[in-house]
């Protein structure tokens, strides 16, 4: 399949062509030709780029190019290139890293043209809603905008507005995202165990619940109630009086971000105490609630004047359930145990797939890393080192981390670098212990064992009840013959493909035969009609010329 193929799938051409540019800009020429792309594209589309630039002009590694390119291509590449810093597992640990330091900052909308979505969203007029507005933008992303206010009573407030006609282009570029996904899955074999049209679909759903701000305050309100009565976490209060799908309205936190604080050395007295409470504060999240920040980077966390932390952005977030929760604990206890059955074991309920083709290698694997590495990279405090290492042996084995795994581990990757920037010698697993215990000891206990003993008996029974009626309902369509067994093909389309093109050409060929063979009976008769020969032949060889044109460039012969 070429460019114009691709195109009429994507049904962006003008966007495509765009893409296919900046690709070719930033040296990935040999993916497009990888791809089959790069032969289909018109000239007066590589023209005003080519020739390409010179290796020395461009960064040194893939996943540095891939994030000039997703910046270039704008917010919806963005989010993507953010999501796919997750997934070391897809990507690798060095595009995983390139593409972590992707930044969301864009050039401002002018207040005049946001003032617009602010008041659709608000329904009412922003002097209605605030006796205080500040058009100046105190931070500027690729999908919002923040604003300072001040509400009627003198609350200071943050308002988050989204960009104007943001919905649109992020759909259109998902329409696109998604065509290109399923070509590489239909034509790129050696990329297929990555299955793109999943990654594109729970990257769509991450992006579109990131645009509904109402989701977001939803989950604000979650961690409002989770630390009511923590010392040390200040969470903000989401208005949902002055709030909608596309405007945020929450308490206005002054503080200093973890990565500013070398410009304000008064504000932490106790930078390692600050560090550690970042940490635990976290394995709450993720052991406790069960609700966790899923990108708490330095710039996320703000210090307040009173030494309790804040955190900022609850668009990406992730939730687990309470078996996520207790394979975690027995992935990081298996970790410092050195316990490679139970570490493997968990690792795979990690997976999308639960299972490896060879889960033997991938055991003897995991071995060899915890009898050879793990611990001394552990005992040097770096854990998140450690969780990279796990996720290579998976890669290398062609397993995929479940999503709301990928964020988990690189949410706790990316905790243990935000105190580093406080403490550079603190030690993770010290405070990640004690949750980890507290989970696998309540597994044990006699209430805990009671309720999932009778939540399976419950089960049990509910299918024992159901399988008499069940049974008859097979016998009896068994015996009518009307038991009806599904099967799906997944390449089925291509082989339609295929025979249709082979049966176009065939018919051609019949065409071009039957023109050749008509036209020489016509100049063979000579009965005055001598004109309508040749203009069959010259036909004739047009058919048959774009015949082997169109066997040549599919290059199968």
């Amino acid at each position: 399949m070429n460019y114009w193929a691709l195109s009429k799938r994507a049904g962006t051409a003008a966007r495509l062509a765009e893409v296919v540019r900046v690709l070719v800009r930033h040296g990935f020429t040999d993916l497009l030709q990888r791809l089959g792309v790069y032969e289909g594209i018109p000239a007066k589309v590589l023209r005003p780029i080519l020739p390409a630039p010179p290796p020395e002009r461009l960064p040194h590694t893939w996943g540095e190019r891939l994030r000039a390119v997703f910046t270039e291509l704008g917010p919806t590449f963005v989010k993507l290139g953010q999501v796919l810093s997750t997934r070391a597992d897809l990507v690798g640990k060095e595009t995983s890293d390139a593409l972590g330091s992707l930044q969301d900052h864009v050039d401002a909308v002018p207040f005049e043209e946001i003032r617009a979505e602010l008041e659709q969203g608000l329904g009412r007029t922003v002097e209605e809603c605030f006796v205080a507005f500040d058009p100046t933008p105190v931070a500027a992303g690729s999908i919002s905008q923040v604003y300072k206010a001040r509400l009627h009573d003198g609350t200071p407030v943050a308002v988050k507005v989204r960009r104007p006609n943001i919905e649109t282009i992020v759909e259109a570029d998902l329409r696109l995202l998604h065509s290109i996904a399923d070509w590489i899955s239909e034509h790129v074999h050696d990329l297929a165990w990555m299955d793109p049209p999943a990654v594109v679909e729970e990257f769509s759903r991450t992006i579109r619940r990131e645009m509904d701000f109402t989701i977001e305050a939803r989950v604000i309100e979650r961690f409002r109630a989770n630390y009511a009565e923590s010392p040390h976490v200040i969470v903000p209060r989401a208005y949902a009086a002055f709030g909608s799908h596309t405007t945020l309205t929450m308490d206005w936190v002054d503080g200093v971000r973890v990565d500013a604080l070398d410009e304000y050395p008064a504000r932490c007295s106790d930078p390692k105490a600050v560090a550690r409470i970042g940490g635990d504060t976290l394995c709450r999240q993720i052991f406790e609630f069960r609700l966790f920040h899923g990108d708490p980077h330095p710039g996320n966390i703000l210090l307040t004047s009173d030494n309790r932390i804040t955190f900022l952005d609850y668009g990406m977030v992730g939730h687990l359930e309470q078996r996520d929760v207790r394979t975690i604990a027995t992935l990081l206890r298996a970790l410092y145990r050195e316990d490679a059955g139970d570490a493997a074991s968990a690792l795979l309920q990690f997976t999308i797939s639960g299972d490896a083709e060879r889960p033997d290698m991938l055991r003897h694997e995991v071995a060899e890393y915890m009898a050879f590495e793990a611990q001394a990279i552990m005992s040097s405090g770096q854990f998140g080192k450690a969780i990279e290492r796990l996720v290579g042996i998976l890669r290398r084995h062609g397993l995929q981390l479940a999503p709301r795994f990928s964020l988990l581990l690189k949410a706790l990757m990316t905790i243990e670098s935000t105190a580093h920037v406080l403490d550079p010698d603190l030690d993770m697993l010290p405070v990640m212990r004690p949750h980890i215990e507290r989970i696998i000891a309540r597994r044990f206990r006699p209430r805990r064992l009671l309720h999932e003993i009778s939540a399976r008996a419950e089960t049990l029974l509910s299918v024992a009840g159901d399988f008499p009626q069940e049974f008859f309902q097979l016998v009896s369509l068994l015996r009518r013959g009307r038991l009806k067994i599904q099967l799906h093909h997944e390449k089925l389309d291509q082989l339609a493909a295929a025979a249709d093109r082979a049966s176009n050409r065939i018919a051609f060929g019949v065409i071009t035969g039957s023109i050749i063979v008509g036209s020489s009976l016509l100049l063979a008769a000579n009965v005055g009609l001598r004109w309508i020969g040749l203009t069959g032949y010259t036909l004739a060889g047009l058919l048959g010329l774009g015949l082997i044109v169109s066997i040549l460039r599919s290059k199968n012969f």
